[in-house]
């Protein structure tokens, strides 16, 4: 029996030891809802002593407005079985401590039986302060998520939330630009503080400019150096101080801090969570940043691009400019019946030499566009047959010359969706180099189509038996101004590297592929594909008739045109086009002004414009002649070096009828004279005068 006792001693001995030294409160209600129990955590959570509580009801004593009447018929339930809805679980509770605090617990609650009946055993856990963090987490999502790119707006969210977070009376976002304290964001701001301010003595600028502190907390403003250093500790009446460092690029540039007229201390907690909010702060700086240098970067690119735009079309223009001057008159030149034949041959192999100069300017402009992106282009059904013949027909002149065999093997029935131009333009290319680097004589070029149905494409190859490309030099073959070495043997192929580069660049905006191979048995195929298309090509499709007519009418009636023109050259090469046209009537001035005065004294039937002039350019002309009623409907064709697609649709949009570019097409300029002059309408008013040049 003693043995007994003793062992009974010994059980409660430990149950003591374990209810008192746990950090949970434990509660032990009687039937009746009196405390029977009372541990010293419980003493602790809810400031009763046990002496204060064992003996009291336990529900008007903790539960705020007391036990409502349907949870004290539960609780009879408890006392009668101990059964009920909330044995076995864990409820989240609120609570109300002996100075009136209100706080929430988490509850885990069982039942009992002892000699006098059902007991509720009630183990108690404060969770007041994980709840709180839970909602500041939250907070802080929702405020992350609901960031935006403004970055002001972004820092104003963030310093207000810190704010509300600690129940502060101020928070500040103070961030260092150009060697002063500036106030980027603020929440509550005395409207007297100003937002920026000399950094030196602020407690911000000692947190900045402290390499050993990332976090700094003063519980007592009052107590610390900066009472007498920050004039705002003494105006404001501020207490305490939690402030943190904000990086940008592994560098303090600001401090995110709180501010209270209370002295107070932050738990573990609230520094981490004033530790994240810096960090959003930091991540926003640098987001700002990147912005700021994409921008800037942009802009540079964009300057960059304008300056290379500006410079092509410079480069354009000085180069068209002579070259109107070698092909204007060597095309007059060739049709003059006085030549013999070999000063005929002169002038082809001049024009040549010229065309090819004037492809070279072409292509060079083509790929600028290209990179740029600015090259628009109007996809529609095209027959392939149509186009591959009126490519052979062009190239079958420079084949025979080589004695190069031309093939075709094309269906009537392929049609693919493309650019009619610029597929004509990739196939000049690819046919023109099969030419150009095949055998000297004999060689065979091959033009084949053929129709994949599975991938609904058409592949176009151009076969040729030349001596083959180095299959480790294939991944160069379309890079710009690459011949691959073509001409280390000291021969000279005309071109400039660049073909196969648009090519590609063309191909791909139709929204194909071109690639290259060799051939089995000797030479190089390239092929590329194109989308099948689903409908036929319009009736209206061009036929390839690239050739302008010229003008042999004259309808008896006397046409006034007005050249406008600084060079010499090109008003000489204009007056010799027209001589041939016994009713037309030249007028020609070597600057604006004049031309200006004799399109109002002789009102001309066409004015032929150029733009780049000293003093009044082309374009201010046009303008004068657009708003004075005597010119207003007259004709005006801009004869320009300016040859950018920028310029021809700057030209178009200004009002020019017709925009031509040196060197001039004279074919093409003749067919619409034309249209403007020989069309049925009637001349101009102006007096017959001898063609010559004024100046």
């Amino acid at each position: 029996m003693k043995e007994r006792i003793q062992e009974l001693e010994r059980s409660r001995a430990l149950m003591r030891s374990i209810t008192e030294s746990a950090r949970d409160a434990i509660i032990l209600m009687a039937p009746g809802g009196r405390v029977a129990f009372w541990n010293p955590a419980a003493e602790a959570l809810f400031g009763y002593s046990r002496e204060e509580a064992v003996g009291q009801n336990l529900h008007d004593m903790i539960v705020p407005g007391g036990l409502p009447g349907i949870k004290r018929r539960k609780l009879v339930n408890i006392e009668r079985s101990g059964c009920g809805t909330a044995m076995g679980r864990t409820l989240e509770l609120q609570a109300r401590c002996k100075d009136d605090r209100e706080i929430t617990v988490e509850l885990s609650l069982s039942s009992l039986h002892l000699d006098t009946g059902w007991h509720a055993l009630g183990i108690l856990r404060d969770v007041t302060d994980r709840k709180q963090a839970e909602r500041r987490l939250m907070k802080l999502t929702e405020c992350l998520s609901s960031m935006g790119p403004d970055f002001d707006d972004n820092v104003r969210k963030i310093t207000q939330l810190c704010g509300e977070l600690f129940g502060s009376d101020a928070a500040f976002y103070n961030r260092l630009v150009a060697g002063r304290l500036c106030s980027l964001g603020h929440w509550n701001r005395p409207p007297d503080l100003p937002l920026e301010d000399d950094p030196e003595g602020h407690v911000c600028h000692a947190l900045i400019q402290d390499a050993g502190l990332e976090c700094l907390i003063i519980e007592d403003l009052e107590r610390s150096p900066y009472v007498e250093t920050d004039p705002a500790i003494r105006r404001y009446g501020l207490k305490a101080y939690f402030g943190h460092k904000v990086h940008c690029q592994g560098k303090a540039v600001g401090s995110l801090c709180v501010v209270f007229a209370r002295n107070c201390r932050p738990s573990d907690e609230e520094v981490r969570l004033l530790t994240l909010l810096a960090a959003a702060l930091g991540a926003e700086e640098e987001r700002h940043l990147a912005m700021q240098q994409w921008h800037e970067a942009k802009e540079r690119a964009e300057q960059a691009n304008r300056a290379k735009s500006e410079f092509l079309s410079r480069m354009s223009h000085e180069l068209r400019t002579p070259m109107n001057a070698v092909l204007g008159f060597s095309q007059l030149l060739e049709a003059d019946p006085v030549l013999g034949e070999e000063q005929r041959d002169n002038v082809r192999e001049i024009l040549r030499g010229g065309r090819h100069l004037l492809e070279l300017i072409n292509e060079i402009l083509d790929l600028s566009r290209l990179e740029a992106g600015k090259i628009e282009l109007s996809l529609e059904p095209v027959a392939m047959a149509s186009v591959l013949t009126e490519c052979v027909m062009l190239l079958r002149p420079l084949a025979d010359e080589r004695r190069i065999h031309l093939h075709l093997n094309c269906p009537e029935g392929h049609v693919v969706m493309g650019d009619r131009i610029r597929l004509k333009q990739v196939l000049i290319n690819l046919m023109s180099n099969a030419i150009k680097y095949n055998r000297p004589e004999g060689g065979e070029v091959w033009l084949e189509t053929r129709q994949d149905t599975v991938a609904e494409t058409i592949r176009v190859s151009v076969a040729d038996t030349g001596p083959g490309i180095d299959p480790a030099r294939l991944d160069e073959l379309f890079e710009p101004f690459n011949r691959l070495g073509q001409d280390d043997d000291g021969s000279i192929t005309e071109g400039t590297g660049i073909g196969l580069s648009i090519a590609l660049r063309l191909t791909e905006l139709m929204g194909g592929r071109i690639e290259a191979e060799p051939r089995p048995g000797g030479g190089s195929v390239f092929w590329f594909e194109l989308p099948v298309a689903l409908e036929a090509p319009s009736p209206g499709a061009s036929t390839g008739n690239d050739g302008a007519p010229h003008s042999s009418r004259d309808d008896g009636l006397h046409h006034c045109v007005l050249h406008v023109d600084d060079n010499p050259a090109n008003l000489r090469l204009v007056t010799q086009i027209l001589a041939r046209y016994p009713g037309i009537r030249l007028l020609q001035a070597p600057s604006a002004d004049l031309g200006l005065a004799l399109a109002r004294s002789h009102r001309p039937d066409l004015i032929i414009l150029d733009i780049n002039m000293p003093g009044m350019d082309g374009y201010r002309m046009l303008e004068c002649l657009r708003t004075d009623v005597q010119t207003a409907s007259t004709p005006v064709f801009a004869l320009t070096a300016n040859a950018t697609q920028r310029d021809v649709i700057r030209g178009k949009a200004a009002g020019f009828d017709e925009y031509l570019t040196k060197p001039l097409d004279i074919p093409a300029f003749v067919s619409l004279l034309d249209r403007h002059l020989f069309s049925g309408s009637a001349p101009g008013t102006g007096r017959t005068t001898s063609n010559r040049e004024l100046s």
